[in-house]
């Protein structure tokens, strides 16, 4: 069973010491989590990660949900990584629809900035918010556990929040 665990954050960590803390927290796994400022939202599997854990809520089939995600939106030409405009949110939601494994977005938002990560290296971060309605048990599972997206999950995105 997944279990979502929050842990304070100190004010100056930035997003690849965050991926650096997390993996000495979990003997080098790589959770998903998403930085929320003040604290990071971590999900394992271990529950003893932190004394406050909540297990990720049980979905069911046609179960309409509200979301969030953190995501890195774009596609790789030639082996390297492109961003869609910042402005450009149709390609965004095309994006996170390509993506929906187990579920259909039934409405959405998004909001998009590019992001430091480590000196001349800037990623895209999109927030998404919105509905979903669950069509796959299973690959919805698998969602929750592993993430949406490729590049940006060592840097907090990726990880869905019901």
């Amino acid at each position: 069973m997944l279990h979502d665990h929050v842990i304070p954050k100190p004010p100056t960590l930035g997003a690849y010491a965050s991926h650096q803390l997390l993996e000495g927290l979990t003997d080098g796994a790589r959770p998903l989590f998403v930085d929320n400022g003040d604290h990071l939202l971590v999900r394992s599997v271990d529950q003893s990660l932190t004394q406050s854990s909540k297990p990720v809520p049980t979905v069911n089939l046609g179960d309409v949900l509200g979301f969030e995600l953190r995501a890195s939106c774009g596609v790789k030409v030639k082996g390297k990584h492109r961003y869609f405009p910042l402005k450009d949110w149709r390609a965004r939601h095309a994006w996170l629809n390509r993506r929906a494994s187990g579920f259909d977005v039934l409405a959405v938002t998004v909001s998009a900035r590019s992001t430091p990560i480590k000196k001349n290296i800037r990623i895209d971060q999109s927030d998404f918010a919105g509905v979903l309605r669950v069509t796959d048990i299973e690959a919805f599972n698998q969602v929750l556990e592993h993430g949406i997206g490729g590049p940006g999950k060592a840097f907090g995105h990726g990880m869905l929040v019901i």
